[in-house]
């Protein structure tokens, strides 16, 4: 009788070693699985770039964003900037505006669980260049002995590259629509523009021009267009 429980026993281990095993090898086999998603290109705009105008109201700016899937956790992106500024004081008056463009690649940080989780907390980095032009049509310097001093700047067209880092989130809401969230620090590599005598108010998708190094905050909005797939790795517990 011992001896019969004794193999009813070890039989029942055996089978609880070989079923374990069975459930490791189809755990690993799914932590290696790899498979195709739907990817394509997420265009958006920037609402900080509208809601600016009502805190500075002598600038208005408008920011298209674009990014695109290009490898399991590598993303494309881009940033199509415009500005416009107009100020006058009685100090002087400066009208300016433009076009820039960043470029470079944002790096999903997360590691996707299922294949459809649609959000990503990402690093990024871009190289910005921007093409605008500005004047003082009128400005004053004011003198106590001399009496004040009137002039002007002609108006001048200007180029200005940067370097720029970021970090931000992009979560899905609805089906293919998305909103985000993302710092930036923007280093210009442009020196004489901010050290100049007269520098611009306001560089095109950089910022303030008397600055060398700004920071700034993104809150964009972006609709994703499935166009092609990608392969991605599924990662469980």
């Amino acid at each position: 009788m011992k001896s019969t429980l004794s193999s009813i026993f070890s039989a029942c281990f055996l089978l609880m070693a070989l079923a374990a095993g069975a459930q490791d090898k189809k755990k690993d086999s799914v932590k290696g699985l790899v498979v195709e998603v739907p990817a394509g290109l997420r265009i958006g705009t920037d609402l900080t770039r509208v809601a600016m105008h009502f805190f500075q109201p002598y600038r208005t700016d408008a920011t298209i964003t674009l990014d695109a899937r290009y490898r399991d956790r590598i993303f494309l992106a881009s940033d199509i900037s415009w500005n416009r500024t107009s100020h006058s004081d009685t100090s002087y008056t400066y009208k300016g505006g433009g076009l820039a463009i960043s470029l470079g690649a944002n790096y999903n940080l997360l590691k996707k669980q299922v294949p459809k989780e649609n959000f990503m907390l990402y690093a990024g980095m871009k190289y910005g260049f921007a093409l605008f032009n500005y004047e003082l049509p009128a400005y004053t310097v004011p003198g106590s002995y001399w009496g004040d001093y009137h002039s002007s700047v002609n108006s001048a067209t200007k180029s200005a590259h940067w370097v720029e880092l970021s970090l931000g989130i992009k979560v899905e809401v609805l089906k293919n629509f998305y909103v985000g969230w993302s710092l930036h620090d923007r280093l210009l590599l442009t020196k004489k523009l901010s050290k100049g005598d007269y520098p611009p108010m306001v560089i095109p998708g950089y910022g303030k021009g008397n600055k060398g190094n700004v920071f700034d905050v993104q809150y964009t909005v972006s609709y994703l267009l499935p166009m092609w797939k990608v392969k991605q790795k599924m990662s469980l517990p």
